[in-house]
């Protein structure tokens, strides 16, 4: 795509800008792996939210997190200047814009960041020096790999994973009993996405309990109803954590899991960055399918309705509607199944 690649310095000073959600961050994770491999003696630091900034910290390939707050992907207006006026402080040489928001890109350009590699999206691309040609919306190639094609003017070969160190001073929270798999089900989602209804929620429950599984039901702050109910179907012996302790500390939790069953959410990537095989629900809405949002670690599936991918959901205009109902509580146990371990599948029956 590049017919010469950008001579970096020796020690070289790399800003990597992602700034909306957790699974988006997770999937930009391999961006930071290839530069610190490409780079070793590069200092290489991480433009993002507060919200995701914990999935940064102690990190061998993120020198310096630059955080700031927003309740969106966005630089709010009174952000830019001061914002801008630190990276120019910082010299760095070049910028990478994973997610090319128009403030986002504003705040490199002013901070006069000679080289600003980004995708070739939207107007706000004027405000770049190298663009990369791409249509993600139009596309089945996942998340990472965009990310990582973003590092072709540098003639950086990608390295494509995603980890998530688990911090161990940081307590566990569920409890392994015997030789039982230990599976995670969450059920909430981020509303960016069709979603498999409560009632086949509260069926995938029952029906791991009754398959000697133990059943650990995982929410966020506000969807403290939703665990209990879920919980409540799995019988009385159901665990639960309701994540209001922040992304270290749920990194830990799914850690100890030996599955997680999810929609496509940040703590499925997040599963899957701590090695932990997780099993995806997914809609068919072309922008939403597994090819484009799927973890990209090892032992990962998905589950979607065998309908033909959609624009859009037109809800009961549609002839497939509602497709969510025909995923299976049968097709996600296979799933799950066959990605726990094979000793304690076994011994699962």
């Amino acid at each position: 795509m590049f017919s010469r690649a950008i001579i970096l310095p020796e020690k070289p000073r790399i800003l990597v800008a992602r700034t909306d959600r957790i699974g988006d961050m997770v999937l930009s994770l391999p961006v930071f792996a290839s530069l610190r491999k490409a780079h070793p003696r590069a200092h290489i630091a991480a433009l993002a939210r507060d919200y995701t900034r914990e999935l940064l910290e102690d990190r061998d390939d993120v020198d310096e997190i630059i955080a700031f707050s927003s309740p969106g992907a966005h630089v709010p207006t009174g952000q830019i200047w001061p914002l801008a006026a630190r990276l120019r402080a910082e010299r760095f040489d070049a910028a990478i814009l994973l997610y090319l928001k128009s403030s986002v890109a504003m705040t490199v350009a002013l901070a006069r960041i000679p080289v600003r590699i980004g995708p070739a999206t939207k107007a706000v691309q004027a405000l770049l020096t190298h663009r990369v040609s791409q249509r993600r919306s139009k596309s089945l190639i996942n998340e990472a790999d965009h990310n990582l094609a973003l590092l072709s003017p540098l003639g950086i070969e990608p390295l494509r994973e995603a980890k998530i160190p688990v911090d161990s001073t940081v307590h566990g929270h569920f409890v392994k009993r015997g030789d039982r798999p230990l599976v995670g089900l969450h059920p909430g989602h981020g509303g960016s996405a069709r979603t498999w209804p409560q009632a086949m929620w509260e069926n995938l429950a029952r029906a791991m309990d009754e398959a000697g599984f133990d059943v650990a039901v995982t929410g966020a702050a506000g969807e403290r109803d939703l665990v209990e109910q879920v919980a409540k179907a799995a019988g009385g012996g159901a665990q639960k954590y309701v994540g209001d302790e922040g992304l270290k500390q749920l990194a830990r939790v799914l850690s100890d899991l030996d599955a997680l069953v999810a929609h496509s959410t940040g703590p499925l990537h997040m599963a899957s960055a701590v090695g932990v095989p997780v099993v995806g629900i997914y809609c068919p809405i072309f922008v939403c399918l597994p090819e484009r949002w799927g973890p990209i670690g090892p032992g990962g599936g998905a589950v979607r309705p065998d309908t033909p991918p959609c624009d859009y959901c037109s809800g009961r205009d549609c002839s497939y509607f509602d497709c969510m109902e025909s995923i299976t509580v049968d097709q996600v146990m296979g799933e799950v199944r066959a990605r726990l371990r094979p000793v304690v599948a076994a011994e699962a029956g």
